[in-house]
């Protein structure tokens, strides 16, 4: 019995959850983590948490979420390491991941993601 409360309590760990409460916000979200090349000589590594409007809105990004990582990497091929270095950058990419996010699931920020939350951005 204890070896099915564990796999489980496993399982459960591994699902991604996306911040939503139907109100705004939301806690305890697991982040969306992505490392890509930003030119021959440095690399991007981020994780960010979608802050939902709905809880209808987080299922869809749970059903599209490969499509959703897949977009989000193609994007970043378009990037350079001194743009997003610069608040600018960082503003202008939480803006695209926003934007490619409710186009996916066809809603709006005040129907589908409302904020792209960054909590981790490493370019090395």
């Amino acid at each position: 019995m204890r070896v099915r409360a564990w796999l489980l309590a496993c399982m459960l760990a591994a699902s991604p959850v996306w911040a939503s409460d139907g109100h705004g916000g939301g806690g305890g979200a697991a982040p969306l983590k992505f490392t890509t090349n930003l030119g021959p000589k440095s690399y991007l590594q981020f994780e960010i948490v979608l802050d939902t409007a709905t809880p209808d809105a987080a299922h869809e990004l749970e059903v599209y979420r490969p499509r959703l990582q897949h977009e989000i990497i193609l994007m970043l091929s378009t990037q350079t390491d001194e743009h997003l270095r610069t608040l600018k950058g960082k503003l202008e990419l939480q803006a695209h991941i926003q934007e490619i996010a409710n186009h996916l699931i066809h809603e709006t920020p005040k129907t589908g993601v409302k904020d792209v939350l960054f909590t981790s951005f490493i370019i090395q």
